[in-house]
């Protein structure tokens, strides 16, 4: 596998660089930055702008057909632009980036199974941030067996009722829509009788209501729908009864969405961690000159090197239009354990005077240098908990790789 990039990437490189510089409010910059300002109406107002801008500037879509307002370029050119954008800390994750579930989850699933309607209605509306949408997957009783969802949409006519609930849903209070999976048949087979189905959050009937999470951020929410009525064309995706198999090649895009920004992402909290190691006080010397401290950090950057060769590979076998299956886990395995590590490293050296603090900075630890600023190590300690579970939780990754994979029993 070649690794270098062209001389037609490296001057996209370039490009891309030169309007980031320009774009990237410095404020976005700071490590913590989020922590207080994820959720704020100034924020939002300030990131859909910024999305506007970037697809104005042709920064958005980069590999979608230049017909449905992206680029057209090639998977090299898309690793380039994930690289630049989180080397930039560009909000572009599935918790900070406002089009994040639509460019990375809904675009490439209606790119293959929409229908040419649904392609140029929505697909420029996605990348222009002017629908912003949310996932609606995970119900009270089927997170990982999502099989097992209970919402119902009824046909009457023209439209299917909706009735039920969601919960776990990323940017659930920002969003205008949804992508989500609903029971159309109750008598059909546990994987049959399943829509996907695009819901408008402003129908009657539609109560959106955010979750806190033990970070104190609100970027989940659960949404109740009590006879919402979505009409039939436009919004099923594929056929009616038939949503399964569009929801398992989303699943498998998200497994594996954007592991190239990962690991720049991963990297950026793995140097913020190793700040902190070099200001952090244990036992009367650095944290950094502990050999237990500095073997951990060793084996991050190892395992992030892993899912940047992974990435390299799943974006060219994207390309020549493969579907990576069963190897999406793999790399949502890795990258999930891998950000986990770290955060629990920072967390370590943080230790525990650390960990207990109520302020946003951690700056009353009195070993705790300004410059280090633990806040966002605490912050992320707690924030990356769910990563075991977002996409599908880490036991349920290992069913299909023994399964599908490596062909062991049940």
């Amino acid at each position: 596998m070649d690794l270098r990039y062209s001389p037609a990437a490296e001057r996209f490189r370039r490009e891309i660089r030169r309007w980031l510089a320009e774009s990237v409010p410095a404020m976005w910059r700071r490590p913590r930055f989020w922590i207080d300002r994820d959720g704020s109406e100034e924020s939002l107002e300030l990131r859909r702008r910024w999305e506007k801008d970037r697809f104005d500037n042709g920064f958005a879509g980069v590999d979608w057909p230049a017909e449905f307002g992206g680029r057209g370029a090639d998977h090299e050119i898309r690793a380039v632009h994930d690289e630049e954008m989180a080397r930039a800390r560009a909000p572009i994750g599935p918790f900070l980036g406002l089009t994040y579930l639509g460019t990375a989850l809904l675009g490439p699933t209606l790119l293959r199974y929409g229908s040419d309607a649904q392609k140029r209605t929505i697909l420029p509306r996605i990348l222009s941030g002017e629908t912003i949408w949310c996932q609606g997957f995970s119900e009270p009783e089927s997170g990982s067996d999502l099989a097992g969802l209970s919402t119902t949409a009824r046909r009457d006519g023209d439209v299917l009722e909706v009735s039920g609930q969601k919960t776990w849903t990323s940017l659930a209070r920002h969003a205008d829509a949804m992508f989500a999976l609903v029971r159309t048949d109750p008598q059909a087979a546990r994987r049959r009788g399943i829509t996907f189905l695009l819901i408008d959050l402003t129908l009657p009937g539609v109560h959106v209501r955010p979750i806190r999470q033990m970070s104190g951020s609100y970027e989940f929410g659960e949404e109740f729908f009590d006879g919402v009525r979505v009409p039939v064309d436009g919004n099923v995706v594929g056929r009616i009864d038939d949503g399964w198999a569009v929801a398992r090649y989303l699943l498998s895009v998200e497994r594996n969405a954007s592991p190239i920004s990962q690991y720049v992402e991963f990297g950026h909290e793995l140097d913020d961690v190793i700040a902190a190691a070099r200001h952090t006080w244990k036992d009367g010397r650095p944290a950094i000159e502990h050999p237990q401290i500095r073997t951990r950090i060793a084996r991050c950057r190892a395992d992030l090197e892993l899912l940047r060769v992974r990435g390299y590979d799943a974006m060219t076998r994207t390309a020549r239009g493969q579907d990576l299956g069963a190897d999406a886990s793999v790399t949502k395995l890795l990258w999930s354990r891998t950000r986990l590590a770290i955060a629990d490293l920072g967390a370590d050296i943080l230790g525990v005077d650390g960990q207990l603090s109520t302020e946003p900075d951690g700056r009353h630890h009195d070993r705790l240098s300004a410059e280090s600023d633990g806040g966002h190590l605490r912050w992320r300690h707690l924030h990356v908990r769910g990563q075991r579970i977002a996409g599908g939780t880490a036991q349920i990754q290992r069913t299909i790789i023994a399964r599908d994979l490596l062909d062991l029993p049940r």
